[in-house]
């Protein structure tokens, strides 16, 4: 039902759907079911209410601090977890509720960590708090298979090497600078990227843009290519959120090299040929590999301002009315240029996937 609409709505896009759009909808049955709504209402008010009670414990505590012993504090927060780990193992692996189960877990972890160390003021620095809440998160988010908490898993890891960099600045900042923190930053969140595309799952939607499945028997309960799964199956992701989080990380860390690099070439010189390689990779793999509209957005937005940045450099002797006027134009340019060509490649995809959708919808024929 989703792919009919989608296919109406982008039909009425190009044209060949003169009459009324919402009667076609209807027509093909083509509006969100009774069944979806719930589906979507359910999905919401159990993410909200799995939230809710993870920030009400948390101001719980603040509040009656002095009121409540440690024992108590402890006793009532374990307990709630408990109940989550328990309701998780009631449920089915793949449902909704047990992703909400483990994102609850993994957040009552981090205020379990904080609870400890204003209990007994262990005097941790603060990185390494996100640093244990990382690591003992690590298991659910293999056993949960869960983009969401994935990407908690990616936020941490980057705090913490942020705020570890920082503690030790006084001890290691004869050694590197603040720009060669983002080196680390690059090749963390890289490795990141090649971590998740190779847990994204071929036989899923998101995991290979040519994938074209025909045969339905070969499609689990999940929806998902039984025959072109790995054998590592048990950790895949079903989405690719987690690299495309990763790689839009690692894209602003190399940016933000390339234009150290522009202003200050003497002491960043690999920052301009760094840039292009990662750039180059990443649209060689977006584009031809896994066709992501997102991350090549991306791609074209930190183009524009290494481009702006670098006319600027160019032209810093002479800023006067008319090097002002040429580095406008060449963002309006570049803009409409990267505009125009991810709109014709949105198009190309949306008539891929017609074809697609058409093909599966042919009956097949007997010999």
């Amino acid at each position: 039902m989703t792919d009919n609409r989608r296919l109406i709505l982008s039909w009425a896009e190009q044209g060949f759907i003169q009459g009324d759009v919402e009667a076609a909808l209807a027509a093909t049955q083509s509006r969100p079911a009774k069944k979806e709504w719930f589906s979507f209402i359910s999905q919401f008010l159990m993410w909200s209410g799995a939230v809710a009670i993870t920030v009400g414990m948390i101001f719980f505590f603040a509040f009656n601090w002095e009121a409540m012993g440690r024992f108590a504090k402890f006793g009532l927060l374990e307990s709630i977890m408990l109940l989550a780990a328990f309701i998780y193992s009631r449920l089915d692996d793949q449902r909704t509720s047990s992703t909400v189960s483990l994102s609850g877990m993994a957040l009552l972890t981090g205020a379990l960590l904080a609870l400890t160390g204003q209990t007994y003021q262990t005097g941790a620095d603060p990185w390494q708090l996100f640093a244990a809440w990382a690591a003992l998160i690590t298991p659910w988010a293999v056993i949960g298979r869960s983009s969401t908490l994935w990407l908690l898993w990616i936020g941490l890891v980057n705090l913490t090497l942020m705020l570890y960099l920082n503690t030790f600045r006084g001890l290691f900042g004869f050694l590197f600078r603040e720009e060669d923190w983002l080196w680390l930053f690059l090749a963390v969140n890289s490795a990141f990227i090649v971590f998740f595309e190779v847990l994204a799952c071929p036989g899923s939607p998101h995991g290979s843009s040519k994938q074209n499945v025909s045969d339905q028997e070969s499609l689990d309960k999940n929806g998902l290519d039984i025959k072109s799964t790995p054998r590592y199956a048990f950790i895949t992701l079903y989405n690719r959120q987690a690299a495309q989080v990763s790689a839009l990380i690692g894209g602003v860390t190399v940016t933000w090299l390339a234009i150290i690099a522009i202003f200050d070439s003497n002491d960043e010189i690999w920052g301009l040929p760094v840039y292009v390689i990662w750039m180059a990779a990443v649209f060689y793999v977006y584009r031809y590999r896994v066709v992501d509209l997102v991350l090549l957005s991306g791609c074209v937005l930190s183009g524009i301002m290494v481009v702006t940045f670098l006319l600027g450099r160019m032209l810093e002797d002479m800023l006067d009315d008319g090097a002002f006027l040429l580095i406008s134009m060449a963002i309006i340019g570049l803009s409409a240029a990267g505009g125009i060509w991810l709109k014709k490649l949105s198009q190309q995809q949306k008539a891929l996937a017609q074809q697609t959708h058409c093909e599966k919808d042919q009956p097949s024929e007997e010999v």
